[in-house]
């Protein structure tokens, strides 16, 4: 039984690594080679890398798209933390109101929005900046709800113990709560730099100068910038994917706190 399962393992663990390795081997394949032996150069690889960033727009894509997605991720942990931990700790009126309004948005389609996101970042005179592509992002109704669900599990006993103290509610909620919510804010980070990363469509729809576009948008053009290199565009594609994976290798621990203990209450 062992061997069935450690046979049936191997295979799906080989069948998951196989697009990796193909990636890999498109990303070193040259301009004339037609990609049917899929095998792996490296020296052909670093010459690519070289090539990407050496000249053209990669690396100004690579900065747009990492003050795009740092940008959203820190702005989004400070408001909904401070939102989530306020729902979740504090009893004012409406409150309950509120948060029902708050999870009833998670319903609405993102192209629902899209169009009255425009207008008004267009009214602001925001087309073509960075605020005009991270502030509609800077807050969700996600990162709330998420920080919300982790904050009711916070001990009671220890808030209202910093309160008999004397502390006032904004520094124990930067000196208790914060802490105590680290898993879950770095779960909200990760989720919320990973979707910005990926993001094509708002940054399409902004950003018509080239200056800002992140790696998304930059990419499509690269198949013109390049006459399309199969080899340069999949080694791109390749170095875009590195950023968010060493970031969730990093905070996989806190990733899975976030995501199984959000929904415990004391």
């Amino acid at each position: 039984m062992k061997i069935l399962r450690g046979t049936v393992l191997t295979l799906v663990v080989a069948v998951m690594l196989l697009p990796v390795y193909a990636m890999f081997a498109v990303s070193s394949a040259s301009d004339a080679d037609d990609l049917g032996g899929l095998s792996f150069d490296a020296a052909q690889l670093g010459a690519h890398v070289a090539t990407l960033f050496g000249q053209g727009g990669f690396p100004l894509y690579l900065r747009n798209s990492l003050i795009l997605s740092l940008g959203v991720a820190v702005l989004e942990v400070i408001l909904s933390s401070a939102a989530g931990y306020a729902l979740a700790q504090l009893r004012f009126p409406g409150s309950r109101a509120l948060f029902a309004v708050i999870v009833g948005t998670l319903s609405l389609s993102p192209i629902v929005v899209l169009v009255p996101m425009y207008l008004i970042v267009k009214a602001l005179g925001w087309i073509d900046t960075f605020q005009g592509m991270i502030v509609p992002f800077m807050m969700s109704a996600f990162g709330v709800f998420l920080v919300r669900q982790f904050a009711l599990a916070l001990p009671r006993e220890l808030l209202s113990s910093a309160r008999v103290d004397g502390a006032g509610e904004l520094r124990i909620f930067l000196r208790v709560g914060v802490p105590l919510l680290r898993p879950a804010l770095l779960t909200l980070f990760l989720l919320q730099f990973l979707a910005q990363w990926d993001n094509l469509l708002w940054p399409l729809i902004v950003a018509n100068d080239p200056g800002l576009w992140p790696l998304p948008v930059g990419l499509s053009q690269l198949q013109t910038e390049y006459d399309f290199s199969a080899g340069l565009v999949g080694t791109a594609a390749l170095v875009t994917a590195l950023p968010p994976l060493a970031l969730m290798f990093l905070l996989q621990r806190y990733y899975v706190a976030g995501l199984t203990l959000g929904g415990l209450r004391k």
